[in-house]
């Protein structure tokens, strides 16, 4: 592959890397089910929480599949998180040295992109410019890790049974405020919900659907299969589509997972790279 061409999938791909950071086995955990015509919402929302892939550090390897314009590209991705607080990802073509480094906290995004030796420093305005979705920090740990979506619990649910699964709808996405928010863009949280389905025994999420309707575009996921880790199940098989201006899949598959903790997140950027503004 030459530098050009690696410079121009570069550019489609960093978006929505961004956006996403982020040996299989079926998952065979059993949990005791109960019947929702008497437990109703809150049950579930109880074995949600307790089903949930709790860490405080994870660090994990991912082979990723990017669809997009009639384009598979694949690549290699170390990812690094420390719980609520820091998202880390190098990137690397399937054999190569690393071309593209994220760092992405709560408040702040962070790229360098070694090919074209600049760098970006922004808010989280970036990933809505760039690839017309509107996503915050603990959405993305979310998704990355297969736990619900914070949503704002309500008398407004729509609960049912879909064949294997539970339904989840019209949950309204619960909104982290950030120190730069502005009026118009809390207003604008108001249309975002989110739709969940649920496995009846694992009390896993198995799909979702993140729906901003004001701008009629969709983050749907799919979690297949499970990796067991420290009597915890992390989705291994993740497929992402995203439905808006610049509609993509992403596949990802998980590898060398590992809890231990403390991480480092190294983001040195060179003296000769030059700052870039999207």
């Amino acid at each position: 592959m030459t530098r050009h061409i690696m410079n121009s999938r570069l550019k489609l791909i960093l978006p929505i890397i961004v956006v996403l950071f982020t040996s299989a086995c079926k998952l065979q955990h059993k949990a005791k089910k109960k019947d929702l015509r008497v437990n109703r919402t809150e049950y579930l929302f109880e074995q949600l929480a307790q089903n949930e892939f709790k860490f405080q550090h994870l660090s994990l390897k991912a082979a990723v599949q990017l669809y997009q314009k009639g384009r598979k590209t694949p690549f290699k991705a170390n990812i690094r998180i420390r719980k609520d607080s820091i998202i880390w990802v190098s990137i690397t073509p399937v054999l190569g040295i690393e071309v593209a480094r994220i760092m992405i906290t709560t408040d702040s995004i962070k790229v360098i992109n070694r090919l074209e030796r600049n760098y970006f420093i922004g808010g989280y305005d970036y990933i809505n410019k760039r690839f017309n979705i509107d996503l915050e920090f603990a959405t993305i740990q979310s998704i990355l890790v297969g736990n619900a979506i914070a949503f704002e619990q309500n008398d407004k649910l729509q609960l049912s049974i879909d064949k294997e699964k539970y339904y989840l709808g019209n949950l309204k996405k619960r909104k982290v405020k950030r120190a730069d928010e502005k009026p118009e863009r809390i207003e604008k949280q108001k249309e975002e919900v989110v739709s969940l389905w649920v496995d009846q025994n694992t009390f896993k999420i198995a799909n979702f659907i993140f729906s901003d309707l004001t701008a009629n575009r969709f983050l749907t996921g799919r979690y297949d299969e499970f990796l067991a880790v420290d009597d915890q199940f992390l989705p291994n098989d993740l497929k992402f589509d995203f439905q808006s201006e610049k509609p993509a899949k992403v596949n990802l598959q998980y590898s060398k997972v590992s809890l231990e903790g403390p991480l480092k997140f190294s983001f040195n950027i060179s003296s000769k790279y030059e700052q870039v503004v999207y």
